[in-house]
């Protein structure tokens, strides 16, 4: 069970219903895509939190390497992808961040 691909397509169900409904216009989802873009500081911050969380076991081996992919090898990959997926790992960053302030 990968709880990282389970969420994308929760949210990619999400957003699609809410479309549907006229309850966001692509233009807001255009924006918002673009206002959850991430620069180097983020990218790199988010890789390293990643790779520790795997190691104490928050994040398995496969949920560790489907972030990893999603993240791509440079902020362009990440900046490129759907808003669903930009909008689950930005949750999965803020949640990593969270735990090791904590």
């Amino acid at each position: 069970m990968n709880r990282v691909l389970i969420a994308i397509e929760q949210m990619k169900a999400q957003i699609a219903k809410r479309l549907a409904r006229g309850l966001v216009t692509k233009a807001k989802l255009t924006a918002l895509g673009k206002t959850l873009n991430m620069d180097i500081t983020e990218y790199c911050r988010f890789q390293e939190l990643k790779s520790l969380a795997v190691t104490s076991g928050s994040l398995s081996q496969d949920e560790g390497q489907t972030v990893y992919a999603l993240l791509g090898e440079t902020t362009e990959t990440f900046n490129g992808q759907p808003v669903h997926v930009k909008a689950v790992l930005t949750s999965v960053f803020q949640e990593l961040l969270f735990a090791r302030i904590a």
